[in-house]
């Protein structure tokens, strides 16, 4: 989760950070561009908001380098409703809704919410008295696989609500919703997904095995566009664009790369140039000029210290 969280926030890709690593605990040691902080400097206040424990991948301490105002967790839902053990996404929404009430009018507001309600793990809901699932799989002995699905509903349900009533505010409104990572159940959950199950895998297949559906909505009117491919590290520029917000500098090129490379993440790139996924290492001609100086780009905005303007224009004009 702190991953996907941090390819979204900043931009950057795991492709060029050793495999393993996790940049909330790792290099965000310092005050580190993100979308936060560029929101916050066109006056934005800006909130990241997780439903669970503060100190977890170091949120506590990253969310403020990330340049947000102003965090929440755990303690702030205690009056929420629970499924399971995790706050409900109805009650996260609804805490949402209460920050958005009691924000200053005239201020713009960006908000990071993660949410925890279909966290694993999923064989223990008999547990509580919260939940039971209510779907069932033809063909499927698994107990964990209804669980997951009737979790899944409830967020259907709670994200319709959340819609519904951002869809009735008058302020101008957008919700980028994506998911994070592919939830911890048994490998005769996979042939479901690719008819194969995890042996075997061409990288495109992999590729597919980690796709997950995304949106972003307004409560104005929008072009209606279906992104056929992208990846996690491009979809807060996607964002910034459908909100028609400048892009800075390292979002422009960002913008730029998309056009000739769709997707990018810790397992490869998609060359459109030859149509398929490659491994990073396999790059050549215009696809490796881009993934050379995206790499360049990034470990400046992460790391090196001198003036951004200085290090990003002179690959934006290659």
């Amino acid at each position: 989760t702190a991953n996907t969280e941090f390819e979204y926030l900043t931009g950057a890709s795991m492709a060029f950070l050793p495999y393993g690593s996790i940049p909330y605990q790792q290099y965000v040691k310092k005050e580190t561009p993100s979308m936060a902080s560029y929101l916050s400097s066109l006056g934005y206040y800006t909130i990241a908001m997780h439903p669970y424990r503060a100190a977890g991948w170091d949120r506590n301490l990253v969310y403020p380098r990330l340049g947000f105002d102003e965090m929440h967790f755990q303690e702030f839902f205690t009056d929420s409703p629970l499924v399971r053990k995790y706050v409900s996404d109805e009650g996260n929404y609804e805490k949402i809704i209460k920050l958005y009430e009691e924000k200053d009018a005239d201020t713009p507001l960006f908000l990071f919410n993660v949410t925890m309600q279909n966290h694993s793990s999923y064989s223990d809901w008999a547990d509580y008295d919260n939940f039971s699932p209510d779907i069932t799989v033809e063909g499927s002995d698994s107990k964990l696989l209804p669980a997951y699905l009737s979790l899944i509903r409830l967020s259907d349900s709670a994200i319709q609500n959340l819609v519904s009533y951002f869809e009735a505010q008058e302020g101008p409104t957008m919700i980028v919703f994506f998911g994070d990572h592919q939830p911890s159940l048994s490998s005769s959950f996979y042939p479901y997904l690719n008819g194969k199950g995890l042996g075997g895998l061409t990288l495109s297949e992999l590729e597919n095995l980690y796709t997950v559906p995304f949106f972003i909505w307004t409560n104005y009117d929008s072009e209606k566009e279906n992104v056929e491919l992208t990846s996690l590290n491009y979809l807060s520029t996607l964002a910034l664009e459908r909100a028609g917000i400048t892009l800075p500098a390292y979002n422009q090129f960002l913008a730029d790369m998309m056009e000739e490379i769709p997707a990018v993440n810790s397992r490869g790139f998609y060359s459109k140039s030859q149509g398929r996924f490659l491994h990073v290492e396999d790059a050549a001609g215009e696809d490796a000029r881009w993934l050379k100086n995206y790499e360049i780009l990034q470990y400046n905005n992460m790391f090196d210290k001198r003036n951004k303007s200085e290090l990003f224009f002179p690959y934006l004009k290659q």
